[in-house]
């Protein structure tokens, strides 16, 4: 009986590692796709970089073709819901497939040649497909440019440091390991009274443990295999035979490292709780040893809990953010932003600056010609921090927005709820009526507008509960509450803003342009195509944003997993505590007392033990951490009454029984 329930409760922990492992290959499928026979993965910024951008991809696939690396960039797939990928030949040698399958519902990724980077940023992902007996030299050449790059190769240690370092996975490795050590407890408690007796026999102590766990460790082995068998039928009728053999490695990894944990638990618990001829001589109960095990074992685990809800609660603010970004990405998939040899002030010194100096009227005319057919969007913002240089303050908002009613439109589409409401001079910060006064003149196009900038542009706040998405410097998209943002709309940007300003926020990608073929079609009307690259906005930011929502379900699954541990090990040690006072339990209640006056003394020493424990974990988690875990605190104690008065009442019904 005890053997079935241990192989059946182990299956079902072992289904939240089939699970986590589905989530590592389909994270791990987009980094290294299995149908590409990727070898490395390398991260690449050319921020700091002395390489042009529009000579990168050429010496990149030069390298590639002359040293076989089958180099080929990430890219999202920009096309329908913008949550696929493709594959980009870096340079032009290479036999590969037209497509190839994706883990999971991703759609098929489609392999293009180098002609799709053409509008694509330097920066990102690539991958090595080919030989891998030049990489030092690939290594070396970019730390010569000063190119920033992070390595992943794919190894079996790589799988190892991906599910322990990476936080979501580590902590449904313990939410795992917790439970299978409860019930590796429940073992040892379900086997005590026979240890005890063959103890007294007088056989040997290795023969006992030897027995004891081989079977236990058979039990979860059994559970395992069943459940490994099952899963690898799943992934490959599901997903694809060829994604079987990783995703079976990451499982067969991660039960190894849980089963070895549990029965090193185990192991420990045995040693701790085995009894002697004392406790045997005195008739004590066979579980009484094991009843500081249980004990610690809860608290663990409440401290484990305690611990990963404030997280938990985190992650998943975070993916609702994150939610909300990915459908702004989106809505800016056919963006583009104009991409210059160096910004303002960079490396280049005098000679980008006269560059900058010559492109700023044909910058100017573009947007004139973009806005005419509404394909311009603004979105500037200055922060809280920005008006503090100066020894300025905005309160009571953080962020000073400058936008046209094409930004405004886009987040329309998203956020029905936005309204915006004018404000009048009076009602305008003070600081902030000198910052338009003194600095936006030093944007605008003539001195009529510097003088009349309160009838050029509105004042506004927001109302309403949805976050308001704007741009950063740089091309970065940022959330803030309505209340926080200060709404300064300018009408018409072109008319308004001198070709210095525009020429500024095009190349911090704070103003962009609607349509790739259409803001390429005008860098080539005059000539400047071999001067300025037109790049997909919301490349990067799609791809940043397709990844975060995996690792909130990990999280909810981790704590519903530890939060069973937890009832697992409260019961076993209500259980323990009620055997050990039966003999005191017994009389009480037939003298008519209640189970809460029977059970008193040790709840309200838990209630205790509980409490401290909830504080040290406020005070290790910091204020931002406070509610969630003294909610989840404050629950988890309120339900101790139950389990202690469960316990008791079912030891005393077996010992009316005479069976305990």
């Amino acid at each position: 009986m005890h053997k079935k329930i241990v192989v059946a409760v182990s299956a079902v922990q072992f289904l939240l590692l089939a699970l986590m492992a589905v989530v590592v290959s389909d994270i791990h499928d987009r980094f290294f796709p299995e149908q590409l026979d990727v070898k490395a993965k390398v991260t690449l910024d050319f921020s700091q970089s002395d390489l042009r951008q529009e000579d990168v991809f050429q010496q990149l696939g030069a390298m590639s073709d002359r040293w076989e690396l089958g180099l080929m960039k990430i890219a999202p797939d920009l096309r329908g819901n913008q949550s696929g990928q493709i594959f980009v030949q870096v340079g032009q040698k290479g036999d590969f497939p037209k497509r190839i399958q994706r883990f999971g519902h991703e759609p098929d990724a489609k392999i293009r040649d180098r002609r799709a980077l053409a509008h694509s940023f330097a920066n990102g992902d690539y991958l090595v497909t080919g030989k891998t007996d030049h990489i030092d030299e690939l290594k070396h050449w970019l730390a010569s440019h000063r190119v920033d790059q992070k390595w992943n190769e794919e190894t079996l240690l790589t799988i190892l440091q991906f599910l322990i370092v990476q936080s979501d996975f580590g902590v449904a490795l313990l939410a795992v390991s917790a439970l299978m050590v409860s019930l590796a407890l429940y073992w040892l408690a379900v086997k005590a009274k026979g240890r005890a007796l063959r103890v007294l026999a007088g056989v040997p102590t290795s023969r006992i443990q030897c027995e004891d766990f081989s079977h236990f460790l058979l039990a979860m082995v059994l559970a395992a295999a069943i459940l490994d068998v099952l899963a690898a039928l799943y992934v490959g009728f599901v997903y694809g035979w060829g994604f079987v053999p990783y995703y079976s490695k990451v499982l067969l990894l991660a039960e190894a490292m849980v089963i070895s944990l549990t029965m090193a638990c185990a192991l420990i618990f045995s040693v701790a709780s085995w009894p002697n001829p004392e406790m045997l001589a005195m008739r004590e109960p066979a579980v009484k040893r094991l009843a500081r095990s249980s004990a610690v074992l809860k608290l663990a685990v409440f401290a484990f809990v305690l611990s990963a809800v404030s997280p938990a609660v985190s992650a998943y603010t975070n993916a609702r953010k994150t939610a909300q970004e990915q459908i702004m990405w989106k809505s800016l998939a056919d963006q583009a932003v104009l991409v210059f040899p160096s910004r303002p002030g960079r490396a280049g010194g005098a000679e980008i600056e006269q560059l900058f100096q010559m492109l700023q009227p044909s910058v100017g005319d573009m947007v004139r010609q973009a806005e005419a057919d509404d394909r311009v969007v603004l979105s500037k913002a200055w922060t809280e921090d920005d008006f503090a240089i100066d020894g300025m303050t905005i309160a009571p908002y953080r962020y000073m927005v400058i936008v046209n009613e094409r930004w405004l439109d886009i987040v329309r589409k998203k956020n029905k709820g936005l309204s915006l409401v004018p404000l009048a001079l009076e009602q305008i910060p003070k600081d902030v009526r000198q910052f338009v006064e003194l600095s936006i003149p030093l944007y605008v196009r003539n001195q009529q507008q510097a003088q009349a900038i309160w009838h050029e542009v509105k004042m506004c706040r927001l109302t309403g509960s949805s976050p308001f998405p704007f741009v950063r410097f740089g091309g970065q998209l940022e959330f803030a509450r309505p209340k926080e943002v200060l709404l300064l709309v300018a009408p018409h940007v072109h008319s308004l803003f001198n070709d210095n300003f525009l020429i500024s926020v095009a190349s911090s990608s704070e103003l962009s342009f609607v349509g790739l073929e259409e803001t390429q079609k005008l860098v080539s009307e005059r000539g400047l195509q071999n001067r300025i690259r037109v790049n997909y906005m919301a490349e990067e930011g799609i791809l940043r944003a397709q990844l975060y929502a995996y690792f909130v379900w990990l999280r909810i699954g981790s704590i519903v997993g530890l939060l069973a541990a937890l009832a697992i090990a409260s019961a076993i040690s209500a259980f323990i505590m009620a055997v050990l006072k039966a003999k005191r339990d017994f009389p009480l209640r037939l003298a008519g007392a209640s189970w809460w006056a029977v059970s008193r003394g040790r709840i309200v020493k838990e209630w205790v033990l509980g409490g401290i424990v909830v504080m040290l974990i406020m005070l290790l988690q910091g204020i931002n951490g406070w509610l969630p875990v003294c909610l989840t605190g404050a629950l988890v104690l309120l339900a101790l009454p139950l389990v202690h008065i469960g316990a008791a009442a079912w030891v005393f019904a077996k010992n009316s029984l005479r069976q305990l």
